[in-house]
């Protein structure tokens, strides 16, 4: 009998890996193609406020139909907008690229003469990088910031289990807060989550009403009994008993925000909406302030009690 030896191993993950990362490029080189159009990359803009979904509209923005919804197809099929109610809007993957490349470079284009002074600076050895930051911050604050944020960078993850470990990575840091949209369940997640409360900090769970309803059509006996309730309990919430605040909605993909200056965003498949695809983290305040609107809306929408009882009720 054959035996897979070490070096097929790594051979195999080596590729899986190289795979990984040609689909990623892919995908990057399609969004800059398309957002490098200028029609495309005005609807893109617009829909940061939200588009409204009218016949008029291609004329309202000065495009003719054909460029309209030819562009608006791309930019859906991209998922960088979405249509919500009567309006297209930026999804979580296209706020993330409205903030962080085409705002942020829009500001680099402005402050483009500063950051050629930089260069200049670095290029005379009696400057160091301590020296050019204190300089910048005097004579334009602006692009000092922006030279600092620059050293963090975003983390794309295109597997389940690594998209674990940087949540795992990420709830370790946790100090004051961590509010969590989730869609899936994940026994390790759940123990360093309760491991955190337990130590005082805040944590408020959101949970997909569909994933609760799998675990009970899977988990719970059809008999009832005086112990019943403590069983659904159990299977609705992995963090029972805890201080955990946990409340149940339907979930569009998941969020994780820890004391508002982590990210990480679940990017969804259209296609394939069930199946993870991706994630993004990173450290950005701005990022976490600006999806702290979707967590609260969602959270409005929520119920305390999880979809077993709900169903019950109607």
């Amino acid at each position: 009998m054959k035996t897979i030896t070490e070096k097929q191993i790594e051979s195999t993950d080596s590729f899986s890996a190289s795979n990984d990362n040609s689909k990623i490029l892919s995908q990057l080189t399609e969004v800059l193609s398309v957002l490098s159009k200028n029609d495309a990359l005005t609807i893109f803009l617009m829909a940061n406020e939200g588009i409204k979904s009218e016949l008029d509209t291609p004329t309202k923005i000065g495009l003719t139909k054909k460029q309209y919804y030819t562009r608006l197809k791309q930019l859906v099929d991209l998922g960088l907008i979405t249509k919500n109610n009567e309006s297209y809007i930026q999804t979580a993957f296209g706020r993330v690229v409205y903030q962080k490349h085409i705002i942020g470079l829009t500001n680099n284009i402005k402050n483009s003469k500063y950051l050629q002074m930089v260069d200049v600076l670095k290029a005379d050895p009696k400057f160091n990088d301590k020296d050019i930051m204190e300089f910048m911050s005097k004579v334009e604050p602006q692009v000092s910031s922006d030279l600092e944020s620059s050293r963090k960078s975003f983390t794309v993850v295109s597997s389940y289990e690594d998209m674990v470990r940087k949540i795992l990575e990420m709830v370790e840091f946790a100090q004051n807060e961590i509010l969590l949209v989730t869609r899936f369940q994940n026994e390790l997640i759940i123990n360093s989550i309760l491991k955190k409360a337990s130590s005082g900090i805040n944590v408020r769970v959101l949970a997909d009403t569909n994933l609760v309803e799998n675990y009970f059509e899977k988990e719970m006996p059809v008999k009832s009994d005086k112990n019943k309730k403590e069983r659904e309990n159990v299977v609705s919430n992995p963090y029972y008993p805890s201080r955990i605040d946990r409340r149940y909605v339907q979930v569009p993909f998941c969020v994780m925000i820890i004391d508002n200056k982590y990210v990480g965003l679940e990017i969804i498949d259209l296609s394939e909406s069930k199946k993870f695809k991706m994630a993004i983290f990173g450290e950005d305040v701005n990022l976490s302030s600006s999806m702290m609107p979707l967590f609260n809306s969602l959270w409005q929408k929520s119920n305390v009690n999880h979809p077993k009882v709900i169903t019950k009720s109607v």
